[in-house]
This record gives C-alpha cells, structure tokens and sequence, in this order.
C-alpha cells in the first residue's frame, strides 16, 4: 500500500484527510499555516514539520495548495518536497495551474527520479470530504494507472485526458465554460426582469435548460466554428442583442455573443 503525503491542509485538503481516514490510512500532512496543520491533526493525520519531511514519509504525494506560486515554492525550496522524495515517489499535483508550472516541476523531479502527473480537481470542499471529487489527468498510462488507484480514494471518478498537463487544460476550459456561463446566467436574469419574467419564471426556465441537450459543438476541434446555424446566428442571436438594447439594458457577453454569430455565418457563406 502507498505511503501518503499530503501538502495543504485547507478546506478541500482536510477532506482527503478525513477521506483516506475511512480508508484506513494515515496521512502524513504539511501546511505553511500552524492552524491548518493543527485541523488536520485533529482530523487524525500525522503531521511533518516541512513539505520535504512529509515527502520523505510518503511514497505518493498529493500537492493541494493554491496557485502556481505555492506550486513552486512546496515542490522546489530547499525543505520542499524534491528535497525529501525519494526516487519511484508519485507527485500528484492537484491546482489550477498553467501547464507551464507542471512542465517546469515535472522537468525538475524528473532529474530526481520522481514522478509528477497534472491531477486538477472538479468539486468544492463539501464534494471533498464526501468522496466525489473528479479528478482530471495528464500522463503516462502506467502512471495514471498507479494514481488512479489512490484517488479512488479520495473521489469518485478520474478522467485520463492525455500526456502530461492534458489534466490542466481540461481543468482550465471547464473552468472558462462554468465562468462564461455563471456570467450568462446573470446576465440572462437581468434580461428577463426587464422584460418581464418573474424569478420564479425565469427558475422555471432555467430548470426547461438544463433538460434540453447541449448546443452542438464546434464540427472539429481544428476549424473551431460552431453549428449554430441560420436560425441561432442568423436572426435569434441578433434579435436578443436588439431586444435588450431598446429595454435600455448592457448586456456585453449576449452583444458580443451575436456579433460572433453573424461572423461566423458569413465566413460560412464566404467559404
């Protein structure tokens, strides 16, 4: 059985904590906040004194902290966890974070013999501590393999994308559909106030969405244009953006989104 280490004992790193408890296993955890390290403490992990401590306990790692800064300093400082890996140690790196930073970390434990994957997560701290994270991953087959087998674990399912940081991009373009759509959405409620619609209408309308399938996607990930068709691009895309204009309202993603349309179209005719 792995020999688990943790970095980053916030909201969500807390719930593999609690996680790999009912597994049986005892997690060894580090976190740069005393009273992160003291919750997970309570929640019955061992605690490190530094993240090149906990690496030296663990025989895969799972990073759990915010940025790509964070990323950095736990993988690479002096007392981080290349400090204290030993070599077959699999890192699995589970932030939003530019392929970039995963290159650049993976370059690094490479030369240590240790292994990294892009392992970001779909789910918010109560997903966490209730075992239905969604892991998304970047590398190797045999690799996967070896982590898919912790992180069932921790969630409920795991995604293998591709080589290594496939798991960041497929990360951050979910992470610009669920934005753009939050932004829509308010931006559709405030449209439907204006003309007219109650909450509780608009509610309704939003629950006859979600039962209808998704707009069709691009025909090919090459030439990226959506099928939108006549109707959609055409006339009700552009009819939206007038509407809203003449109730007085900006409405800048529904504005942009029918000039988008109506390009298309025509790159359509002009092709």
């Amino acid at each position: 059985m792995e020999r688990v280490g943790l970095i980053g004992a916030g909201a969500i790193g807390l719930g593999f904590v609690e996680r790999l408890r009912l597994a049986g296993i005892v997690p060894t955890v580090y976190d740069v906040d005393p009273a992160a390290r003291d919750r997970a403490c309570e929640a019955g992990a061992r605690i490190a004194t530094s993240a090149a401590a906990a690496a030296r306990a663990a025989t895969i790692i799972d990073v759990v902290v915010r940025t790509d800064q964070d990323v950095l300093d736990c993988m690479l400082a002096a007392d981080g966890i290349l400090a204290g890996a030993a070599a077959d140690t699999l890192v699995l790196l589970h932030s939003t974070i530019h392929p970039d930073t995963t290159r650049q970390v993976a370059a690094t434990a490479a030369e240590r013999a240790v292994h990294v994957l892009d392992a970001c997560m779909v789910g918010v701290p109560d997903k966490a501590r209730a075992g239905e994270e969604i892991f998304l991953l970047g590398g190797p087959d045999d690799l996967v393999e070896r982590a898919r087998r912790h992180l069932l674990l921790l969630g409920s399912e795991v995604v293998h994308f591709g080589p290594l940081t496939s798991g960041n991009v497929a990360k951050i373009v979910k992470n610009s559909l669920t934005g753009v759509q939050t932004l829509m959405v308010a931006e559709a409620s405030r449209f439907a106030a204006a003309g007219g619609l109650s909450e509780s209408a608009f509610d309704e309308l939003l629950h006859l969405f979600r039962r209808t399938p998704p707009a069709p996607r691009a025909a090919s990930v090459a030439t990226s244009n959506p099928r939108g068709g006549q109707n959609m691009f055409g006339k009700d895309l552009p009819l939206a953006a007038q509407l809203a204009g003449e109730l007085g309202l900006d409405l800048p993603l529904t504005q942009h989104a029918a000039e988008v349309g109506l390009s298309r179209l025509e790159q359509e005719k002009g092709g």
